[in-house]
């Protein structure tokens, strides 16, 4: 089951590279690669393997809590410029949202720093929680991560009448509802170390505390995904798969292209770069070079393979919408 939210998130990462440039859909993309860096290190195993790599001492459980602070700190932003077209408005949230990841990052770090955690043991709030600096770092943690939950939730659920997209819509929705049990997550992680602590904690209450934090966990996460995922899928089907198509064609096309290259002393772009085309953007403008440079080369002299010649024509058969 701990395996599922991190691969749901690298999964997610991947989908969303091709926006990497764009700067109003970027912060989506940071905040599910940090979500999945924090999956990842949350694992007992990865956790156990990784902290030795960093001087021992419970460093890569900082490491983990400052990936989860700045990839919710990214879908706040994301949010954020998705749903508040007013720039003032737009503007006064996103100096609020770095304000609050500047303060609580700062008590985190702080806290951690004057905290004895020399032995590795993946659950803090368990074994270290008696500290004064592991309270502040674990409370300043799950505060600023419950705020930016809660915010993202109430601004999704305030513009969602307003949304005319049928997709969209149900993507913030679900993006609300994964904000939800997030902060559903961490209060059960609080309210466990509160119990913990107390004298006279029931047995059976610290039993389902623990098994419902992984559910609330990874219905939070496969929530998130698929409301980020949603809004990807706006296009008709048709153009999706013309989308899909044209990527794959790009990578089949790839050695012959550089075969091309290799025939000529001059190219429009630079051999090595190109080889990212797949998964960026501008796709048919890519393909279309491609195609372009190939068959240059065939005027050139160059004898292409009965594969690599079914290969372009179905480029360009894609290309003239076919």
């Amino acid at each position: 089951m701990e395996y599922v939210p991190a691969a749901m998130l690298w999964l997610l990462t991947l989908v969303r590279i091709p926006t990497a440039r764009d700067k109003e859909r970027a912060s989506v993309l940071r905040a599910t690669f940090f979500a999945a860096l924090a999956c990842t290190l949350f694992i007992p195993a990865v956790y156990n393997a990784a902290d030795p790599l960093l001087g021992g001492r419970n460093h890569i459980g900082l490491v983990l809590v400052i990936a989860i602070m700045t990839s919710f700190w990214q879908f706040h932003t994301a949010t954020v410029l998705a749903a508040i077209t007013d720039n003032v408005r737009r503007r006064r949230h996103l100096v609020r949202g770095r304000v609050a990841i500047a303060v609580a990052g700062t008590c985190v770090v702080a806290g951690f720093s004057a905290s004895h955690v020399d032995v590795t043991n993946q659950n803090l709030p368990l074994a270290y929680g008696n500290q004064p600096g592991m309270q502040l770092f674990l409370w300043m943690g799950s505060a600023f991560i419950i705020w930016v939950c809660a915010d993202a939730a109430l601004t999704c659920l305030r513009f969602l009448p307003r949304m005319k997209s049928g997709t969209f819509k149900s993507g913030f929705g679900c993006f609300g509802a994964g904000c939800a049990f997030m902060a559903l997550a961490l209060g059960n992680r609080l309210t466990l170390g509160m119990l913990e602590e107390s004298p006279g904690h029931s047995g059976a209450l610290l039993g389902v505390l623990n098994w419902s934090f992984t559910i609330f966990e990874t219905l939070a996460v496969l929530l998130v995904s698929i409301g980020l995922m949603l809004p990807r899928f706006r296009e008709s089907p048709e153009l999706l798969r013309r989308n899909i198509r044209s990527r794959w064609l790009l990578v089949l096309l790839t050695p012959v292209w550089r075969h091309s290259s290799t025939e000529r002393k001059y190219l429009l772009r630079n051999r090595w770069t190109p080889l990212l085309d797949p998964v960026t953007g501008h796709t048919t403008a890519h393909l279309h070079r491609r195609v372009i440079e190939i068959r240059d080369c065939q005027l050139r002299g160059m004898t292409l393979l009965p594969r690599d010649r079914v290969l372009v024509n179905q480029a360009e058969q894609l290309l003239q919408g076919h």
